[in-house]
């Protein structure tokens, strides 16, 4: 018998969710305790939840769906996970329309979701254009062996800008005890953050500071991998972070993002804090990175610069409602 029930966050759902997860998952391997320490940390400002759907008392599919902040507070955003054996139209449709009636709560007037172009998500993908949504955004996805870059080639370009007074810094080695450096961090993350291309009717939101910090913390304490901040006479011009989830993955740092200043762009900036957290990543035995690009997004070519390689894109899919 097929039923929905009301996730209880309780230690044996989190490690059945990752199971689920990873039947689908193509390139990534979810584990029960870190699901468990982001969902403490979520921001329960916001209505978050998961549907799990069972079949007696095995369970085969998930809906997790979550409200957008500020001007996308009527926006749903959901992912919908289902075991291959029991992916069928049935099934996705039992999640889909209970998630619609639970998100009538914040009145949502639209949803968006990603998946990949992989075999993995050919069911959901139909599923998804049979129910009207609409590709609103492609995203180039990419790894990269950075054992093969040759980051000798690339000092000059470091050594050019630390002539002109620019200075590289790893944030959590580094910077804690510089003044206001968490505020100037945000300020720059959020600074560059509103030019990422994103979807046509969702807007760039900035969380409360409290959060930022509460996820910053988080991040260094279980999943760091390298956060190179790059400055001139004080001011932060640019950042990336990465991630690397020991648990699964100890070799493969994931992009969090990478951005600089409007007026210090076209410089190389992006390429060289690129390689000083490749530096950091090999030495701490980290021997691949993913990351992501909208297509048009021009950081694509210093990617490919650097020996990225393409893997299966993401597609962001869209539907509007009316009530």
């Amino acid at each position: 018998m097929l039923k929905i029930k009301k996730f209880n966050n309780t230690d044996k759902e989190f490690s059945e969710l990752s199971r689920i997860d990873n039947l689908i998952n193509h390139d990534s391997i979810s584990h029960p305790e870190d699901d468990k320490r982001e969902w403490q940390i979520r921001d329960k400002s916001l209505i978050r939840d998961r549907l799990l759907l069972y079949k007696n008392k095995l369970l085969i599919g998930v809906m997790y769906y979550s409200q957008g902040r500020d001007q996308n507070k009527r926006t749903t955003f959901f992912t919908l996970n289902i075991d291959p054996t029991y992916n069928t139209k049935q099934n996705q449709e039992l999640l889909y329309k209970k998630m619609l009636e639970q998100i009538k709560l914040f009145k949502s007037n639209k949803m968006l979701t990603s998946i990949y172009k992989h075999p993995n998500y050919d069911k959901l993908k139909k599923f998804l254009i049979d129910n009207q949504f609409k590709v609103v955004q492609t995203n180039r996805e990419y790894i990269c062996d950075i054992t093969k870059i040759d980051l000798r080639m690339h000092q000059p370009l470091i050594k050019k800008l630390e002539l002109e007074g620019v200075r590289f810094y790893d944030s959590r080695e580094d910077m804690l005890d510089f003044p206001n450096h968490y505020k100037k961090l945000e300020e720059l993350e959020w600074a560059y953050s509103q030019d990422f291309p994103i979807p046509d009717g969702i807007k760039h939101t900035r969380p409360p500071f409290d959060h930022y910090m509460k996820l910053l913390n988080d991040y260094y304490e279980n999943n760091y991998g390298a956060h190179i901040i790059a400055a001139i006479n004080g001011k932060y011009i640019g950042s990336t972070d990465l991630e690397v989830y020991a648990k699964t993955e100890p070799h493969k740092a994931w992009t969090g993002g990478l951005g600089v200043l409007k007026e210090f762009r076209r410089r190389g900036l992006a390429t060289a804090l690129k390689i000083k957290a490749i530096e950091i990543l090999l030495k701490n035995g980290v021997t691949e990175i993913r990351t992501d690009n909208e297509e048009n997004n021009p950081m694509y070519k210093i990617n490919v610069a650097l020996g990225f390689k393409p893997v299966p894109f993401s597609l962001d899919f869209m539907k509007k409602i009316n009530y």
